[in-house]
């Protein structure tokens, strides 16, 4: 199988993982809402968004944890968690894999609860000849509509799952035989 493959399938996988509330969640809750009923709704909100982000910051490990270890003869960054209350709650998880013989890179980032990102790539989905102005095609990985570029031994392939994840693979020096 495929790297490209391996990583489509595990970010998928990533993506539906559930939350599990850790002690540190429910005491940030439980301070949110004593909070609230005392009339304290900065300190609640305070709490709340504390909470929001600790659960961001699971989900993100959790989806970091799903990612694939590198094939024989490549390897990979530590994966990178990046969360963004300002946008809307963002997360997204990246890692890159290299094979240094090579000198190929592949770049796998998951994104979660980016309106902004989901709706670029919804744009781009629903007008093909966007897609094609900008140097694209649409294809098809398992089922889903994906958006790919390929310049030279660049490659790109962006889609969003059905539970509303961005998924972006992007590779270098890549030799591409054209399916996932």
């Amino acid at each position: 199988m495929s790297l490209l493959l391996k990583l489509y399938r595990v970010s998928l996988l990533a993506v539906c993982l559930p939350a599990i509330a850790a002690a540190d969640i429910n005491e940030a809750i439980t301070a949110a809402l004593a909070h609230y009923s005392s009339g304290e709704l900065m300190q609640a909100v305070a709490q709340l968004d504390y909470a929001a982000a600790l659960i961001r910051q699971e989900k993100g490990e959790h989806i970091k944890s799903a990612f694939p270890q590198p094939p024989t003869g490549w390897q990979a960054d530590t994966a990178e968690i990046t969360s963004a209350a300002l946008f809307g709650g963002m997360l997204s998880v990246s890692r890159r894999y290299y094979h240094r013989s090579s000198n190929q890179n592949i770049y796998l980032s998951v994104t979660l609860e980016s309106p902004l990102e989901q709706q670029a790539l919804l744009m781009m989905l629903s007008n093909p000849s966007m897609v094609t102005m900008s140097g694209g095609k649409l294809i098809k990985v398992k089922g889903l509509t994906a958006v790919q570029r390929l310049d030279n031994n660049q490659l790109e392939i962006k889609l969003r799952t059905e539970s509303g994840a961005v998924v972006k693979i992007e590779g270098q020096r890549i030799s591409w035989r054209g399916t996932l």
